[in-house]
């Protein structure tokens, strides 16, 4: 494990975690903004300035995740941008997508809201597997 950690290339995960990150201003804003809306039965009145705080941790927790992806993309052997996105598809969508609309199903949340967060997580999985992978 320790030689996965040596072998990380740091900038590789760096921009694909910002990359990722900037994806879900996107995503959420221009996007999917009032679909989303929409499902969580908000309105814009709703909504009033996030704590910037959010966006911090976001970030955290999206380094973690790109960092766990880029050991993963290490660990297999995985050379080309086109390997590491597939990587990145099947976190995303093999394995977050899944369990959290196990999660989902318990929770009632609705589909759509579901594709939307979830989906989210697939895409820019894929994009930082791509980075990741290419780098």
């Amino acid at each position: 494990m320790g030689d996965l950690l040596i072998a990380v290339n740091w900038w590789a995960v760096i921009v694909a975690a910002v990359v990722y990150f900037l994806l879900g201003a996107v995503w959420y804003s221009v996007l999917f903004a009032k679909k989303w809306m929409e499902q969580r039965e908000l309105k814009e009145e709703d909504i009033g300035d996030p704590n910037p705080i959010i966006f911090l941790w976001s970030f955290v927790l999206q380094f973690v995740a790109t960092l766990s992806l880029a050991l993963f993309i290490l660990a297999m052997g995985v050379y080309t941008g086109i390997e590491g996105a597939i990587v990145g598809f099947g976190a995303g969508a093999g394995i977050v997508f899944t369990l959290a609309g196990t999660t989902g199903l318990f929770s009632d949340a609705k589909l759509g809201l579901h594709f939307i967060d979830n989906g989210y997580h697939v895409v820019g999985l894929t994009i930082a597997g791509a980075i990741l992978g290419w780098w």
